[in-house]
C-alpha cells in the first residue's frame, strides 16, 4: 500500500453539527488529557465492576435483554445504552480524488474513542494503536464482501468506495476488537489539517519528547517551544526517523499536543467567543461525520455535570510482521487481552451473567 500519494483536498462538510463537534470532540474529550482519574494514572484502567453491581443491585435485569460482549474469553451484558464515538485522524495515502475504481482510502493514524454514559454520568476516551492487530473486513470498493484478515487496524480505512464506507469499515473493526461494543457514529479528519488547528490557537507550547532537528534545526529533544504549524503537524505525525520509531511513543506525543492544543484553545475562549465558530470554519471542507447533532449539543451542554474516568491505552507487545502480504515487514501491536478487558470495563456498564439479579 503506496503513502506517497500527493496531498488531497477534502470534499465533505459537517453541517450545523460542527461548532458542538469542535466543542464535545475537542475541548470535551481532548481536554481530558490534561487530567487524571482519581487515584490513577494516565493509563491505568479501574475495574468497571463495581458500578454494575451497584446497578444490579437496584431492580432485576432480563440477561437475554442486554446487548453482549466477549472480552477476555469472558462473556458480559451491557447494563443500559452508552453514546459511543470513534475519532479518527487519516493520513495521506490513498487517493480519495479518485472515483469508482479509482477511488482509494487513507489509512488511519490517529484513532480514539470517546464514550458518554448519561445513566451514570460519567465520560472518557480510549486511545488504540493504529498497528492493533485484529480482525479487518477487506470490503470492494462497493462496500461488499465477505473476506476478511487479521492485520494492522489502521487499514481498515483503506477498504470501501468512499470515505463513508472507509469509516464504517472501521468502526466495525473497532467493535470486533473491543468485543462486540456498539459505536454510534465517527469523525475523521485528515491528518494534515492539524496545522489548520494550531493556527487558530497560535501556536501550541510544549516540551518536546523527541529530537526533530531534521525537520527544524531548533527542535531538539526536551527544548520547550511554541510549535509553528509546520513543526506540529511534524511532531504528532512523524515516526519513521523519530526516536524507537514506535507509534506508542507517536502516540504519546499526540496526547501532549492535543492536551496543550485543548487547554489554550479553552483559555482563548473564555474572551474570544468566535473561537470555536472560526476553528468550525476551517474544518467543514475536510470533515466526515456521522455523529448525531442532538447528541453533540446534549453533551456540549451537560458534560460539566459528568465523572471523568480518564484517557486509556491498552497494553500490549509490539513486534514486526509480514501479515500485509506485501513482503516488507511492518509493526505488529498485539493487546493484550486482560488489559484491554479491564480499559472497556472501566467505561462501559457490563455484567457478567453470574453477577445478575435475574428478572423473574
Amino acid at each position: 500500500m503506496s503513502k506517497e500519494h500527493s496531498e488531497k483536498k477534502k470534499q465533505i462538510n459537517i453541517a450545523a453539527a460542527a461548532i458542538a463537534a469542535v466543542l464535545v470532540i475537542c475541548l470535551c474529550t481532548v481536554f481530558a488529557m490534561g487530567k487524571k482519574a482519581p487515584g490513577k494514572t494516565e493509563t491505568e484502567a479501574v475495574s468497571g465492576a463495581g458500578t454494575a453491581e451497584a446497578e444490579t443491585t437496584q431492580k432485576p435485569v432480563d440477561w437475554d435483554s442486554l446487548d453482549k460482549v466477549t472480552l477476555n474469553q469472558h462473556k458480559y451484558g451491557l447494563l443500559h445504552k452508552v453514546t459511543t464515538w470513534l475519532i479518527l485522524g487519516t493520513d495521506a495515502s490513498g487517493d480519495e480524488k479518485g472515483t469508482g475504481e479509482a477511488y482509494q482510502g487513507a489509512m488511519a493514524d490517529f484513532l480514539m474513542l470517546v464514550v458518554f454514559d448519561e445513566e451514570n454520568k460519567t465520560y472518557g476516551a480510549i486511545q488504540l494503536n493504529r498497528d492493533t492487530m485484529t480482525e479487518v473486513s477487506l470490503i470492494d470498493k462497493q462496500g461488499e464482501g465477505e473476506a476478511t484478515a487479521e492485520i494492522q487496524l489502521c487499514t481498515a480505512h483503506w477498504y470501501g468506495g468512499s470515505r463513508q464506507q472507509n469509516c464504517e469499515n472501521t468502526v466495525k473493526a473497532v467493535s470486533k476488537l473491543l468485543g462486540g461494543i456498539p459505536i454510534d457514529g465517527y469523525y475523521e479528519m485528515p491528518m494534515d489539517t492539524i496545522p489548520l488547528l494550531n493556527k487558530q490557537a497560535g501556536g501550541v507550547k510544549v516540551k518536546l519528547l523527541e529530537d526533530f532537528t531534521f525537520v527544524d534545526p531548533q527542535m531538539k529533544k526536551g527544548r520547550k517551544m511554541i510549535l509553528n504549524d509546520t513543526q506540529a503537524y511534524h511532531y504528532i505525525h512523524d515516526r519513521y526517523g523519530v526516536g524507537d520509531e514506535e507509534n506508542t511513543s507517536r502516540m504519546k506525543r499526540q496526547r501532549q499536543y492535543l492536551g496543550s492544543l485543548v487547554k489554550k484553545i479553552k483559555k482563548q475562549a473564555a474572551s474570544d467567543k468566535k473561537i470555536l465558530a472560526r476553528i468550525m470554519n476551517e474544518l467543514n471542507p475536510y470533515v466526515v461525520s456521522k455523529i448525531s447533532t442532538k447528541k453533540l449539543t446534549h453533551y456540549a451542554g451537560s458534560l460539566s455535570e459528568y465523572e471523568y474516568k480518564g484517557l486509556l491505552t491498552i497494553k500490549g507487545t509490539v513486534k514486526t510482521g509480514k501479515a500485509l502480504g506485501d513482503g516488507i515487514e511492518h509493526r505488529e501491536f498485539y493487546p493484550d487481552a486482560s488489559s484491554l478487558e479491564q480499559t472497556v470495563k472501566t467505561l462501559y456498564p457490563l455484567v457478567a451473567k453470574d453477577e445478575l439479579q435475574t428478572a423473574r
